[in-house]
């Protein structure tokens, strides 16, 4: 299938059901006769700016940015961070972040896309991401950042 069919599927499934996970998406698209690694269901996540958000029952669902939302990397970020990061902590030079289940990855796809200039890279996980920061002020600043996006 083509990158465009699978995206325009994805949309479709993201629009029709409450998706909270990116294994879950996987799965739906498997049901629909997609094969999609991880990787590319990721990178599709991310091309289509597909974020975590709260659905009515208030769980944590899959949603596209209209235009009416963020379009900004930064302000991507800045509403993701707000919306699934609950606590970090600095170590040295690195700060771990915990976000919601399955979250993380989102989160870090919009933090690398921004770039920041005291980040060296970043390690995702379901529900944690790893910031290597260039040096302890770099790790300081990056973590004085995301408190301020979480108000």
């Amino acid at each position: 299938m083509k990158k465009a069919d699978r995206q325009r599927l994805i949309k479709q499934l993201i629009t029709e059901k409450e998706i909270e996970t990116q294994d879950e998406l996987i799965a739906l698209l498997e049901q629909s006769g997609v094969k999609a690694t991880q990787a590319t269901v990721s990178r599709d996540v991310r091309e289509m700016s597909i974020v975590k958000t709260h659905g009515s029952d208030g769980r944590v669902k899959y949603a596209i940015f209209s235009q009416s939302q963020p379009s900004s990397s930064e302000e991507k970020l800045k509403e993701s961070v707000k919306d699934s990061v609950i606590r970090m902590e600095r170590v040295q030079f690195m700060v771990i972040v915990h976000t919601d289940m399955g979250a993380a990855d989102v989160v870090t796809n919009f933090l690398d896309e921004v770039k920041y200039d005291e980040i060296a890279g970043t390690v995702a996980g379901v529900d944690t991401i790893i910031i290597i920061a260039r040096s302890e002020a770099d790790a300081k600043a990056v973590v004085e950042r995301f408190e301020s996006m979480m108000n």
